[in-house]
């Protein structure tokens, strides 16, 4: 594939109405970028294209070279690379994907050849959701595996500071321009993301975010990924949109399971009800992987066998302290037996057991049997 100039992919995606339906539609039959953008017919586009209007492509034709060389210029002061679907820095993942973007606008880096997990969820997250999210982006980051959210409050903000705090890297996915970054509050975790990770956008770089934009960058976010673990979601949920588009992209959907009586865990465990994969440990997510992706190294590359081995027994939780009460270093628990035991619920069983485990504290056999792993000696 020859690329072509990243000005005629601009042209054509600063052209109003055209969305990424449209634009997949016109690429089938007019390849060259710049021939749609500039010299098409305006009423054939709009012939070719249900809902677009001839008049507004007309009219923006006008100044469109102006604003080519405005967005290039802001992108290059801003330290934004614009990667057009013919290059080879364009995620290969993406080039498939019904409705596929046919630019990025990125800051930082995007690792080609690191294997993706999508970590979605509620802006409202609970204690809960926000712990275990924290714990499972760790975990993955820890995995070797690249951490990709959409950088919102709540879960998306919890899957990021999890794969950071590994150490890892992780992508965040606007649905605004990448000079208009959603929540305000999360500048300092955007710019500590550009350490090891990126930021990325398909929206021109002032694009503000809306309704319509949010739901158009969910496609990415599992675009991206060979998976997507979605923890806590309402019933009516963006979370659940993302789940949606994954599954017709063709990845694995997940869920992480939540009391009946919280409504921000009505949609995973809907999910759930109708056939996504419950999970209780990072395994869960790996083993629903092809073959490919379970061979991943720790982030950074191998860890020393001590590191690897000596469970970490800092700062543990209430509920963790309890759980290792009940384990033994000889004979195994089973996970049934532990729930009847616990002193609380299942769910959070299910997170004092999945916060050990990342800990290497505590390993699960096969048949769901837990057992206690010993210390070294010092």
């Amino acid at each position: 594939m020859t690329p072509r100039h990243p000005s005629d992919w601009l042209a054509l995606s600063l052209l109003p109405g055209l969305g990424p339906t449209a634009l997949n539609r016109l690429l089938e039959q007019h390849p060259e970028p710049r021939e749609i953008a500039f010299d098409l017919p305006p009423e054939l586009i709009a012939a070719r294209c249900p809902r677009v209007k001839a008049e507004p492509i007309r009219r923006a034709r006008r100044q469109l070279r102006r604003r080519v060389d405005t967005e290039l210029r802001r992108a290059r002061n801003a330290g934004v690379s614009i990667v057009t679907r013919d290059s080879e820095e364009f995620p290969a993942e993406l080039r498939e994907i019904p409705a596929a973007p046919i630019l990025l606008y990125v800051r930082g880096t995007i690792v080609l050849d690191r294997p993706r997990i999508a970590i979605v969820g509620s802006r409202t997250a609970s204690r809960y959701g926000r712990r275990f999210t924290e714990e499972l982006g760790r975990g993955l980051a820890q995995r070797g595996f690249q951490i990709v959210s959409g950088g919102a409050r709540g879960i998306d903000t919890c899957a990021h500071r999890g794969a950071l705090d590994a150490g890892g890297s992780t992508i965040a996915v606007f649905g605004s321009g990448l000079m208009e970054p959603c929540p305000p509050e999360n500048y300092a975790l955007f710019e500590e993301i550009l350490e090891n990770g990126a930021l990325v956008s398909e929206f021109p770089l002032t694009c503000p975010p809306s309704k319509s934009t949010f739901p158009q960058r969910n496609r990415i976010v599992s675009g991206l990924s060979a998976a997507v673990v979605v923890v806590e979601a309402a019933a009516r949920s963006g979370a659940l949109i993302t789940a949606s588009q994954a599954l017709e992209q063709g990845r694995e959907v997940l869920a992480v399971p939540g009391p009946v009586t919280s409504p921000v865990s009505a949609g995973t465990n809907r999910l759930i009800q109708e056939g996504a994969k419950l999970v209780q440990q990072i395994d869960d997510i790996v083993d629903e992987l092809p073959p490919p992706y379970r061979q991943v190294l720790p982030a950074g590359g191998d860890l020393p066998e001590s590191d690897r081995n000596e469970p970490d027994l800092e700062d543990l939780t209430g509920d963790e302290r309890k759980v290792l009460g009940m384990l033994d270093t000889v004979e195994p628990v089973h996970a049934d037996d532990l729930a009847l035991a616990a002193p609380f619920d299942v769910a959070r069983l299910q997170v004092a057991l999945f916060g050990l485990q990342l800990r290497g504290a505590v390993d699960l056999e096969p048949g769901r049997y837990y057992l206690l792993r010993p210390r070294r000696e010092p």
